[in-house]
């Protein structure tokens, strides 16, 4: 289909040529000739038609923060002219080198044409690059623009990124960072490691019965006889809760606290089941104005994966985090623990929740971990929970008086934690601009 253009200047040349006939002006006639030659040589050049895009890998799976250079070749039919090639990136993806989208001059021959440029994947999650968009020009603009698409149909799998948990293995170093050392679960077979004297049960074997301790009593011939309790063999058992409240958005869509949460527990799980202890994971909302629901409401295999060991409880926690985005759950830190409870009842589990702690979620959290210590114990009597706090304000710096507010909420940030340490929690303060998760865990060793 011809443009505009060729009917302007072949009517501009046909006056002339008329103006010339009826003067008898032979330099009209000529100056007529000239546009009206020039259309039918332009009009003899096409420009390309059609456009075939190289097969390409079905699938590509990187890690956060993975630099990925993407190329795409396509094959360009016969023709001359302006050749643009381009596609569409997600928004959380930055641009290091070259351009998505490109200009070609083409000359007659077939061609083949190559779109290359590099990406930075700042956050996880499935993307698919459906089409590459091509758009073929004329050279003098004389016939209209070719526009169309060629399917790519490539997925991107952007994997939460492992932070490693090294594991200490210096003698003589104490940790204040709470273990599951003691952590079973309450079905297994009785081992021979003592664990503490009670009173007789029905069902209890004879041979369990301290007779020594039963003699001490002072009571009449109804006493109880008092039993050895031995530990059962089992798994120590983590539970790692995770807030996905609107708050842990801080930051830009490059880089935000949500994404290094996300890693955290990652790394932290990863950490654990290497161990051979089982871990569990559950969603929660910790933001006082989220939408109310109800257990019955929520899809809970999306928000809970209980305890489990191995292999495949790692790809269950993969599988959960790759698909996890803010407000994943509507469920308050409350009712996912009561939705748990009976998984971690009898096991003295280690929890472990990740937020960020802030005015308006702090007395929900303090709630939360009340309802957590029912089921820890300690010898000291101090509840088997740690809170790890990915602060966010230094994400959002620009410029220098950003760097100066985020000082201050900063300090603010550090004594609403020294609140939850004042319960007898081990708070850590994670800012992931200036350390590693690794770093943050090994500064809470110290010598003997």
């Amino acid at each position: 289909m011809l443009t505009g253009v060729p009917l302007k200047l072949s009517l501009s040349s046909f006056g002339f040529i008329l103006a010339g006939m009826f003067t008898g002006n032979l330099v009209l006639i000529h100056i007529g000739l000239v546009p009206l030659v020039f259309v039918l040589l332009t009009l003899s050049l096409r420009q390309p038609l059609e456009v075939k895009l190289e097969s390409q890998e079905s699938s590509v799976s990187v890690n956060v923060d993975d630099e990925l250079e993407i190329t795409r070749r396509v094959h360009v039919s016969r023709g001359t002219g302006v050749v643009t090639i381009g596609e569409e990136l997600p928004p959380s993806f930055e641009l290091l080198e070259g351009n998505n989208f490109e200009v070609f001059w083409k000359q007659e021959n077939d061609a083949y044409l190559t779109l290359r440029y590099r990406v930075k994947c700042t956050k996880r999650g499935v993307y698919l690059f459906d089409r590459l968009h091509w758009e073929c020009r004329h050279p003098m603009s004389m016939i209209s623009t070719q526009m169309g698409s060629v399917e790519v149909g490539q997925e991107l799998i952007v994997k939460p990124r492992n932070l490693k948990i090294k594991r200490i293995r210096q003698q003589k170093i104490f940790t204040k960072i709470p273990m599951p050392a003691e952590s079973r679960i309450k079905i297994g077979v009785p081992t021979t490691d003592f664990k503490e004297l009670r009173n007789y049960h029905f069902g209890d074997s004879y041979k369990q019965i301290n007779w020594k301790a039963t003699a001490r009593k002072q009571g009449g011939s109804r006493s109880v006889p008092t039993v050895n309790e031995y530990e059962k063999e089992g798994r120590r058992v983590v539970f790692l809760f995770l807030d996905t409240s609107f708050s842990l958005g801080i930051g830009t869509s490059l880089r935000n606290s949500f994404e290094y949460a996300v890693q955290a527990v990652l790394g932290l799980s990863e950490f654990y089941i290497a161990r051979q202890c089982k871990v569990g994971l559950s969603l929660f909302n910790s933001e006082k104005k989220r939408p109310r629901s109800s257990l019955a409401n929520v899809d809970l295999k999306r928000v809970h994966l209980f305890p489990e060991t191995g292999r495949v409880q790692q790809f269950r926690i993969h599988n959960m985090l790759l698909n996890t985005e803010l407000s994943s759950s509507s469920l308050s830190l409350n009712q996912s623990v009561n939705h748990v409870k009976g998984y971690i009842r009898g096991t003295n589990p280690l929890f472990i929740l990740v937020t960020r702690v802030h005015e308006e979620n702090i007395d929900e959290l303090m709630t939360g971990v009340r309802e957590l210590s029912k089921y820890t114990r300690t010898r000291r009597q101090r509840p088997n929970v740690m809170i790890l706090n990915v602060s966010g304000y230094s994400l959002s710096i620009h410029k220098q008086g950003d760097r100066t507010a985020s000082q201050l909420l900063e300090h603010h940030e550090n004594a609403l934690i020294n609140r939850l340490r004042s319960m007898g929690l081990n708070a850590v303060n994670w800012n992931p601009t200036k350390e590693t998760v690794t770093q943050v865990l090994l500064a809470q060793v110290g010598r003997r």
